[in-house]
């Protein structure tokens, strides 16, 4: 749903809520948030199909490690990911997820083997309670690549090297604009900044708009934080180093991209011998600095203490949740299946020595804990949402 159709929406939800008489004066608008507006990715999709989810008996919580292979000037060579879902609950299991899947095999601790179709993972079996399904999966990094949180850039000029780290996940959405009521949107800030410090997605919340709403001219420029910390690793000891702490061969660098801090760091290193081997782990960060009330604890004190104008509260608040939104969607670069399910993502980025090849197709199976494996192709075409067609197995 796009913003202006869910705008339109929480605004006929709204007035389906107060007298007719007070329709045109007071709206209920929705909020960014807990669930992202559609944007192309994360999590990733392939050819428009959309993944399958659960049932409501089982629940799952996803981990996931996505490892990206980087050449000596930083561009990603390879992309792959260690997908880990528990599931909990007693129930039949019949999961697609959605990705520019080149490989897939059972990552150690699976309890059961995943199956490859053309752009999909997929998992088939039964749960007697909980079980945990592991998957390492290569994606193509052509495709894979261009949706990662973070680009690198390395260089060297004679005896200097400069490695850049920018955030990558900025993105355009539409803002609306509306007259508000200042203690209300100061309480609603106020809310919102408890649950970004807590660590949690943010919940559903709605605004009142006195009168008609409108969309603002030019779009907000939407980038979710990320945290960074890396490691150059030189072959010789570098002679100094700036934006990073140098100690024997290694230079050391960490930061914040984003939440009113700059969307790229820099490192440049005088001396070291060639180029580095080079690690960058990257995670999902909730704002902090933007949400920081102007000269009081709250913003409901601040509005108390000073005139602080419905107007910008209003932007404020929109646009804070749409950073901790963009932020929430790297939480998991593949898709969970439980849309209620929690999701954690770290992003690796390291030199890779070669270009990784493309493994063999991992075989087509179900649910590996049953003797004597027999596998079956049938066709659940009512699973997708796209109404494509998934493969299950079945075993005797």
């Amino acid at each position: 749903m796009r913003l202006r159709a869910g705008l339109a929406l929480a605004a006929a939800g709204g007035a389906l809520a107060v007298p007719t008489a007070a329709v045109a004066q007071v709206q209920q608008v929705l909020l960014p948030g807990p669930t992202p507006y559609p944007t192309q990715s994360p999590p990733l999709i392939s050819g428009g199909v959309a993944p399958a989810g659960l049932s409501f008996l089982l629940r799952a919580t996803s981990t996931q490690r996505v490892v990206a292979g980087l050449s000596p000037d930083g561009r990603v060579r390879s992309v792959r990911v260690r997908h880990s879902l528990v599931l909990k609950g007693k129930g039949d299991y019949l999961i697609a997820i959605s990705a520019p899947v080149d490989d897939v095999r059972a990552a150690p601790g699976s309890e059961s083997e995943p199956g490859l179709r053309t752009g999909q993972v997929l998992w088939s079996g039964f749960s007697p309670g909980r079980k945990v399904l592991a998957a390492d999966v290569t994606l193509l990094p052509a495709q894979a690549a261009r949706f990662l949180p973070l680009r690198l850039r390395g260089a060297r000029e004679g005896n200097r090297y400069t490695l850049t780290v920018a955030n990558a996940t900025t993105v355009a959405e539409p803002v609306y604009e509306g007259l508000g009521s200042a203690p209300e949107l100061a309480g609603l800030l106020d809310r919102t900044r408890r649950e970004s410090l807590a660590g949690g997605r943010v919940t559903t919340a709605y605004a009142s708009i006195e009168g008609l709403v409108h969309v603002r001219p030019e779009p907000a420029r939407i980038s979710g934080p990320f945290r960074v910390e890396g490691s150059l690793r030189f072959p010789t000891a570098p002679v100094s180093a700036v934006g990073g702490v140098a100690r024997g061969r290694v230079v050391s660098f960490s930061g914040v991209l984003g939440d009113r801090r700059p969307l790229s760091l820099r490192v440049t290193v005088v001396g070291g011998g060639g180029f580095p081997k080079v690690r960058v782990v990257g995670t999902p960060a909730t704002l902090v600095e933007a949400l920081v009330p102007p000269g009081a604890p709250t913003w409901a004190e601040a509005r108390r203490r000073r005139r602080l104008p419905a107007g910008p509260l209003l932007t404020r608040l929109i646009e804070t949740r749409m950073q901790l939104v963009r932020s929430d969607q790297y939480r998991a670069f593949l898709s969970n299946p439980d849309a209620r399910g929690s999701n954690d993502t770290i992003y690796v980025y390291e030199s890779a020595a070669r270009v990784v090849a493309a493994g063999p197709a991992a075989r087509e199976g179900g649910d590996a804990g049953t003797s004597g494996l027999v596998v079956a192709l049938v066709v659940a075409g009512s699973i997708l949402a796209a109404g494509a067609a998934l493969v299950a197995w079945a075993h005797a």
